[in-house]
């Protein structure tokens, strides 16, 4: 029964590290369609990503924040009470992706 357990534990490892890239996928797909919506004049929504553009660090700052959750995703997935929240992220940042490939479309 022990090798059971251990099984499950890795699993739940495995697949913490596969949200994980799942929503550095979304993440940097939403950074992708964000650079194509401003070189088309429209405006960050966000007061701190529109921050990081205006000075120039919407790319770095997009991928360390992206990494930062990807990481934090990744360790905590194997709790059972963080997963309701990490599934939360990984919907608003498909949502956001799709509003992006929406406005773009319309533009």
């Amino acid at each position: 029964m022990r090798g059971v357990g251990t099984a499950l534990r890795r699993l739940g490892h495995a697949t913490g590290i596969l949200v994980a890239l799942i929503y550095v996928a979304f993440g940097l797909t939403d950074m992708f369609l964000s650079l194509a919506a401003f070189s088309l004049g429209v405006p960050e929504a966000n007061p701190f990503m529109g921050w990081l553009l205006a000075h120039n660090l919407f790319v770095p700052g997009k991928v360390l924040l992206t990494g930062t959750i990807a990481v934090l995703i990744a360790i905590s997935y194997p709790a059972k009470r963080a997963r309701p929240a990490i599934w939360a992220a990984l919907l608003v940042t498909a949502a956001v992706d799709a509003f992006h490939v929406w406005g773009l479309s319309v533009v």
